[in-house]
């Protein structure tokens, strides 16, 4: 791409460097299609290579094995999506809208990268580095996330203050993997709405969890 006219050119090592960072990117977007497609342990090196469409060996340069490019997926996709949900959680808005915000992300995801959502219900949840401390602590930030509006819901008044946060939150989350394991299998698919900001299946999932939450039930 030409430079604008009157910008000064950038540094060759600025573009090296973006020009690597497209090259990575390049690389990890073709393994989450290998992965979806072979799994795993059924994708090879030279298989990525040949989706992205580059030489076997230049995959090297970027990553030591397949094993790296698979944390490297985890961790990039799953922090982009977290970062995502803490803008909604740490928002403006009543619990119940956050929550129907997060049900909106968690269940369309499928819909949206249905490749990068098999990846991660299929192989990362499977690979051993799924069990390590920092992949903990990264899929501990969603459920943190979620039981702070489910406490602040409560300290406001909006919910009910004598059930545990922490198990509403193992119940939400919970509910909203079940869905979205049930779409990768192909079990149940969602229904197609015309309207994603008025999604009749994120409001109807919200509002079966929050009828037993509301504040001013009976006891």
């Amino acid at each position: 791409m030409a430079d604008l006219p009157g910008a000064p050119p950038l540094p060759a090592g600025a573009v090296s460097s973006a020009a690597r960072g497209a090259k990575r990117e390049h690389i990890l977007e073709a393994a989450i299609r290998v992965f979806a497609l072979h799994g795993y342990h059924g994708a090879r090196v030279s298989d990525i290579a040949a989706e992205a469409g580059i030489a076997y060996g230049l995959v090297y340069h970027y990553f030591k094995n397949k094993e790296e490019i698979l944390r490297t997926i985890f961790d990039e996709r799953w922090n982009a999506f977290l970062r995502v949900v803490e803008q909604v959680t740490q928002g403006p808005g009543t619990a119940a809208e956050k929550l129907h915000a997060l049900a909106g992300l968690v269940l369309y995801a499928y819909r949206r990268r249905p490749d990068w959502v098999k990846v991660l219900v299929f192989e990362i949840r499977r690979s051993s580095r799924f069990s390590e401390p920092e992949q903990i602590r990264a899929v501990g930030r969603l459920f943190r996330s979620v039981e702070c509006v489910l406490r602040n819901g409560q300290e406001a008044g909006e919910l009910r203050d004598d059930i545990d946060p922490q198990v509403a939150c193992l119940a939400y989350v919970g509910a909203l993997e079940t869905m979205i394991t049930s779409q990768v299998l192909g079990v149940m698919q969602l229904p197609e709405e015309p309207d994603a900001s008025d999604d009749r299946t994120v409001r109807a999932v919200v509002e079966l969890f929050l009828g037993g939450l509301r504040a001013g039930r009976a006891q």
